[in-house]
């Protein structure tokens, strides 16, 4: 099986180029997407939890005004607070297809006045909707460095990323975190100036 490392923490397969091209062709059928795209450095970008360590793999397929298109590729778990809550909404209404492997979710709502929360699970062919007023954090990944997600997102909201409180059910907005630029560039070399 043909097998490749992208950048040192991210390595990709044949199993999952596959998966990745058998998802586009269902979910995507505008967007193609080669071997050597897969393969190469400059495609993907592994993303850092606030340690510093790769959590998932993004690719960008196709990034417009009226949409984005992303591959994921998760190794662990979207907590950005560590082990406290910290949910999140995103600037952009999405729907992610699940093509292999899976992962929890925890949902967040408001209902008469106290937050309230959801667990949902989204295994292989599932597909997961997050609508702008959902605030959540992917807690558990089913199979680490084999959960592949196709993000089909919709017009996005320039700096509209916001945080849930889960204490007290506020929402306040993202603060830049002026570490993760520096964590970022240490795991994509390519970021490096």
């Amino acid at each position: 099986m043909h097998r490749a490392e992208v950048v040192p923490g991210l390595a990709v397969d044949q199993d999952l180029y596959e998966t990745a091209v058998r998802g586009l062709r269902e979910h995507a059928p505008e967007d193609n997407l080669t071997w050597a795209a897969f393969t190469s450095s400059e495609s993907w970008t592994l993303v850092p939890d606030a340690q510093g360590r790769g959590y998932k793999g993004e690719l960008v397929l196709r990034r417009e005004e009226s949409r984005t298109r992303k591959i994921n590729l998760w190794f662990a778990p979207d907590l950005r607070d560590g082990q406290t809550p910290r949910p999140h909404n995103h600037p952009w209404e999405f729907t992610s297809h699940v093509l292999s492997g899976g992962y929890t979710e925890q949902r967040y709502a408001l209902r008469d006045g106290r937050v309230v929360t959801e667990t949902r699970t989204h295994t292989a062919g599932g597909a997961n909707h997050v609508p702008l007023d959902v605030y959540h954090e992917v807690t558990a990944i089913a199979e680490p460095g084999r959960t592949l997600t196709l993000m089909l997102c919709g017009a996005g909201r320039q700096g509209a990323w916001d945080y849930l409180d889960p204490e007290t059910g506020r929402t306040y907005g993202s603060a830049a975190d002026p570490g993760f630029r520096d964590r970022l560039v240490a795991l994509n070399p390519r970021m490096r100036p």
